[in-house]
């Protein structure tokens, strides 16, 4: 036979081998109704930025030139244009929900930018190679879109509160749209998209309501009272601060439940007239608050859909995967597959309620640091540095502290979004152990383990039980003599100490496990706030966190001490008719004539004032070149 017979022989057999690979149509492995289309929104993210970022600029163009420059360079162009800030973070001044709004935006932007890489595909598919430069040159791009948000309200006229206005209702329109059009993208889950810019949404509305308020304000010529605000606050805590306080004065009680309900608002935020906090201690607070909202909903959304899918494909084939891990969860088929599925909504319920109260946590921690924030204020305005700070220092600015101001509410938003991480985990963790360890075991006698623990340690804890039992009985009535406080019976005390020493070491070793838990516990729950060192008292001054508020303290209060403030509103001039003072601080009378022994009388209160400021020991660093502090004692550590 040749050897063309032969090949020719072994056609068909190659022909039946490959029909083996066909390519047969198989069943869809995606779910139709996890199709997510594909949607162009008719206002695309490139023309949104390329319509509102000439329009900024166009803002803070027609601005500039609105509002002349009264300090640095006013021979040229007549003082026009002026520099405009977007806010004064040194001074309460104006509205206090624009700020926090537009700060909410902004971070919400930021955030979206740094989890959702399809944030700017309109510029990454032009920037070629360089679409990390693009992304760097974004951080600095959406605070420059955000800056006339901020200096329409600070300008304080009302043409720009009408920009302002218009800029917001751009920004709220366009987002909206955006969002209607196209709720649903691929990216993380299909609603991501529309939770994450849900608190965009809810800022730009606020900023929509706030301006065009200010604006029927500033048109019924109403915009004085609402620019003294801040001046009556100081004034206001001056008067708290020079009233007689009534020693007779008797606390109406309520019911249990109002009680109750003042404690908890006591320990959040407890209230306090007359002093108010600065605006950026609230800036970083909601900043905070909105970062954390996007890390969460990522956590989320990251998590939980695939583990829901994990669920519902459990079947037979899946206890055979299992089977071949020599892992047996029950003879029974469909009982073993309803076990399986009942672990896995074990664990959606555990991460789902170690996400919430991890989330709840941070927000208690963020409202408390507020208010020891306050209490640090006004501890320090009195002049009671020693309660504040171990060492007397000097509340003069310096560079340091200037910086530590700068990136406050930054460092601020980070530290929260990553406490916010870490304690998740850890929740998450602690609910895996109680409800697989304790909760699954009682009522389904599964994952039995910490029972055989138990079972097979009992007499080293019960031997524990009762040395700790035995030894606190002598100590209580055979060791002590009550009547004279004394050590009595030494002998059988020393003779009992050397006896429970390997016992007390045994005793130890759980004491060194509750400690690391108790530590653990305290710097995770304590982690997103700045104002408590995580270090001890001695060494607290490593801890950057820490020190960073403690610059940003001392710069406040430097900068924003309330009766400073209240006695310059006084001393300095008034357009209008001022309202009759409180009997004390007046120093001018309100029609401005010469009264009766005027003279005198404004001798006495200028003494008075002087007298005033000289003695107050919160004010000694801006005369002295060394701060005494009052009483510097030094805390023990």
């Amino acid at each position: 036979m040749s050897i063309e017979q032969l090949q020719g022989s072994l056609e068909p057999q190659q022909a039946d081998y490959d029909d083996w690979y066909i390519d047969e149509p198989q069943e869809p492995t995606v779910n139709p109704d996890d199709i997510i289309p594909e949607c162009v929104p008719t206002l695309s993210y490139g023309l949104y930025h390329l319509i509102l970022a000439p329009l900024s600029l166009l803002t803070m163009l027609l601005l500039s030139f609105l509002i002349r420059r009264r300090k640095l360079c006013k021979s040229c162009c007549w003082g026009v244009p002026g520099l405009l800030s977007p806010l004064n973070l040194l001074e309460d001044s104006g509205n206090r929900w624009i700020p926090c709004a537009v700060f909410g935006f902004l971070f919400s932007c930021l955030w979206r930018l740094l989890l959702d890489p399809t944030t700017l595909n309109f510029i990454t598919e032009l920037g070629g190679p360089r679409q990390d430069l693009w992304k760097i040159l974004a951080l600095f791009y959406y605070p420059a879109l955000c800056y006339p948000l901020l200096a329409c309200q600070s300008v304080q006229r009302t043409v720009g509160y009408l920009l302002g206005t218009l800029l917001s209702w751009l920004h709220c329109g366009a987002l909206i749209w955006q969002t209607a059009e196209c709720p649903q993208t691929p990216q993380f889950y299909r609603y991501y998209s529309l939770l994450s810019a849900l608190p965009q949404i809810f800022c730009l509305i606020l900023l929509s309501a706030a301006y065009p308020a200010m604006v029927m304000h500033s048109l019924r010529r109403r915009s004085h009272t609402e620019q003294m605000s801040d001046k009556n606050n100081y004034l206001q805590y001056l008067k708290n601060v020079l009233r007689r306080k009534n020693s007779n004065s008797s606390k109406e009680s309520g019911g249990f439940g109002s009680q109750v309900s003042q404690i908890i608002c006591s320990y959040i935020y407890p209230q306090n007239t007359g002093f108010h906090l600065s605006l950026r201690s609230i800036l970083a607070v909601t900043a905070s608050i909105v970062s954390g909202y996007q890390v969460a909903l990522v956590l989320l959304v990251v998590f939980l859909p695939t583990v829901m899918k994990m669920r519902q494909a459990v079947d037979a084939d899946f206890l055979l995967m299992l089977a071949g891990f020599g892992v047996t969860v029950d003879e029974d088929k469909s009982r073993a597959v309803a076990y399986i599925a009942y672990y896995i909504w074990a664990v959606e319920v555990c991460y789902t309620a170690a996400l919430v109260l991890a989330c709840a946590l941070t927000v208690t921690m963020l409202l408390r640091s507020l208010v020891k924030h306050r209490w640090a204020l006004q501890s320090l305005c009195s002049g009671q540095a020693s309660l504040v700070f171990l060492q007397s220092c000097s509340i003069r600015p310096t560079p340091m502290a200037l910086s530590s101001w700068m990136s406050h509410i930054s460092y601020q938003v980070a530290v929260t979004c990553f406490g916010l991480i870490i304690q998740h985990v850890l929740l998450f963790l602690c609910n895996l152990v109680v409800a697989f360890l304790i909760i699954i075991p009682i009522i389904y006698g599964k994952f039995q383990i910490i029972l055989h623990i138990l079972e097979n340690t009992w007499p080293i804890w019960l031997l524990l039980v009762l040395a700790a039992l035995l030894q606190h009985l002598c100590t209580h009535f055979l060791f002590l003599e009550r009547s004279l406080a004394q050590i009595d019976n030494r002998r059988s005390l020393f003779l009992l100490t050397f006896l429970l020493l390997p016992v007390n070491a045994l005793r130890g070793l759980l004491l060194s496990l509750l400690r690391l838990l108790v530590s653990t516990i305290f710097n995770v729950t304590h982690f997103c706030r700045l104002d408590v060192s995580l270090l001890q008292h001695s060494v607290q001054g490593w801890d950057p966190a820490y020190r960073n508020y403690c610059h940003f303290l001392m710069l406040e209060v430097n900068e924003c001490h309330p009766l400073v403030r209240a006695f310059c509103l006084l001393l300095g001039p008034s357009k209008e008719k001022q309202a009759d003072l409180e009997e004390g601080i007046q120093l001018m009378p309100p029609d401005g004539k010469p009264q009766k022994g005027g003279r005198s009388h404004l001798a006495r209160i200028r003494w008075s004032l002087a007298y005033t400021l000289i003695h107050n020991p919160s004010l000694l660093s801006h005369r002295a070149s060394i701060c005494t502090n009052g009483a510097a004692t030094k805390r023990p550590t």
